[in-house]
């Protein structure tokens, strides 16, 4: 007798070690994502069926009737999807080396490198043939599928797709949770998740909190005291429910959700007057002088550059972890959600769950005043009865508009680069990154050549194969339907 569920769920970049067993676990205590099959594709087949082994054991130790099975065909794991899910790195750890190191040599650091930047522009460039060849392909097998893309640079990823399909994407950061775990430890907040109202509004990892408030108390002014003293025990307990203790300021969180791990947001906070929600790694990267050689590049501001090395010691960490939660002692892995979005919306999405609030990245439709329509933004958005609702925000005061308004221009200038195989066009957004503004325009275009000789072999928009000879061309192709190239559908047509 063959199984037979509601919903088909196909995670691209099962292969994870970081996010598919988080991400599984929250949608196997899911009541309303029981019915559901999870096929999992990853280029690297022998590791896509460990992790769908471990969701197995996993799935069985909660006691989840989800049914994983994996899929080495891409067309194949996408058909008759209800929900895809994007979440990889294209090129791994070996392309992000290049990302990260050859700005070095001009005198740019970056402490992750994938959203704006050197970084962001090439990880842009690289990774939007991959997304195009797959929205081309849930159209031919999914048409009606929701995209939930996790993958960076969010903003960009999620404009191409707007560009050049209808398929429904979302963009899906967990920033705001984070920014709230501090928030919460820090003012000793309880049950945050439904006492908070807010308005945010900005571009992913450049986002700013408008208004919080908890059970109808401004936060934000409780926010600025703790800035300024490092302890409000007495807001804290001001802003306990009726009936309920306050918890004190906490001094044994973790260092990223204390004010020591915050320096950043909230300098940012007192120099412009709202609090941009990001970490502040990523916010770095978009004010270049915490970055100088005064700041000993961001150290100063309790900033972190973090190495290839450090990731690769932060995959030990997660496979440690994955062992831990599959392994014989049944009480091993936790079994309430996390903060992640996905499950709650992709229940509210695809099978009938409650309604849910989470942060979002879409199309500007009028979400934040004074930005181009159709340019990605991030804000809140509510999650209901198979469709989704995005909070109206307003605008930005005008000085935070002017920074995330020339971001999102760049962003999207370097969104068409990467459709249309330009280089032009993308050594245009490498002028117009800050993190460039020590170099003059002869390095900097030096440093866009080395990077796409770097990449070439993950940039067919760039580097077409000749059909006589399979050599590399330069010649870059002209836009061909809806914003994509010929090189991209003659390299990727084949691929999975």
């Amino acid at each position: 007798m063959s199984l037979r569920t509601t919903n088909r769920v196909t995670f691209i970049g099962g292969g994870s070690y970081q996010w598919v067993p988080v991400l599984f676990r929250d949608m196997a205590v899911n009541p309303a994502l029981s019915d559901t099959q999870f096929v999992l594709h990853d280029i690297d087949i022998a590791r896509n069926e460990e992790i769908a082994s471990a969701c197995r054991t996993m799935a069985a130790k909660l006691g989840s009737a989800i049914h994983v099975v994996t899929e080495n065909c891409l067309d194949k794991a996408l058909q008759g999807a209800t929900a895809v899910i994007l979440c990889i790195s294209t090129g791994g750890l070996e392309a992000m080396s290049h990302d990260i190191e050859l700005p070095k040599k001009y005198g740019i650091f970056q402490p992750v490198g994938d959203s704006t930047g050197p970084g962001g522009i090439v990880r842009t460039l690289r990774n939007i043939p991959v997304v195009v060849d797959l929205v081309r392909r849930m159209e031919r097998h999914c048409p009606n599928a929701w995209l939930l893309n996790l993958t960076n640079p969010m903003n960009q990823i999620v404009r191409a797709v707007q560009q050049t399909s209808n398929i429904r994407v979302i963009g899906l950061c967990h920033e705001f949770k984070s920014f709230m775990s501090t928030a919460k430890n820090v003012l000793g907040l309880t049950d945050w998740q439904n006492n908070i109202s807010a308005t945010i509004a900005g571009i992913n990892h450049f986002s700013w909190v408008k208004e919080l408030s908890y059970n109808g108390t401004d936060l934000l002014p409780a926010l600025r005291r703790y800035a300024l003293d490092g302890t409000d025990e007495s807001s804290a307990r001001r802003l306990a429910p009726a009936g309920e203790a306050a918890t004190a300021p906490r001094k044994d969180i973790h260092p990223s959700h204390t004010l020591g791990g915050n320096r950043v947001k909230f300098q940012l906070f007192n120099d412009y007057g709202l609090i941009p929600y990001p970490g502040d790694r990523h916010l770095v990267e978009f004010f270049p002088y915490y970055l100088s050689e005064k700041t000993d590049r961001g150290a100063a501001f309790g900033v972190q550059l973090t190495s290839i090395d450090d990731r690769r010691k932060w995959m030990n960490y997660f496979k440690e972890r994955l062992e831990k939660w599959t392994d014989a002692d049944a009480d091993s892995i936790p079994r309430g959600a996390s903060d992640e979005g996905l499950a709650p919306i992709l229940a509210a999405l695809i099978a009938g769950g409650p309604a849910t609030v989470q942060p979002a990245t879409l199309p500007n439709t009028g979400q934040i005043v004074g930005l181009p329509l159709g340019t990605s933004v991030e804000t809140l958005a509510t999650f209901s009865n198979g469709g989704l609702f995005p909070h109206a925000s307003g605008s930005l005061p005008a000085p935070i508009h002017a920074l995330v308004a020339k971001h999102s221009a760049n962003q999207d200038l370097t969104v068409e680069a990467a459709l249309e195989g330009d280089r032009a066009k993308a050594l245009q957004a490498m002028l117009a990154d800050p993190l460039n503004n020590t170099n003059d325009v002869r390095e900097i275009s030096a440093l866009l050549d080395e990077l796409l000789e770097a990449h070439a072999h993950l940039l067919p928009q760039f580097f077409p194969r000749s059909a006589s000879n399979g050599a590399a061309s330069s010649v870059i192709p002209a836009p061909h339907r809806n914003g994509h190239t010929e090189a991209v559908e003659a390299v990727l047509s084949a691929a999975g």
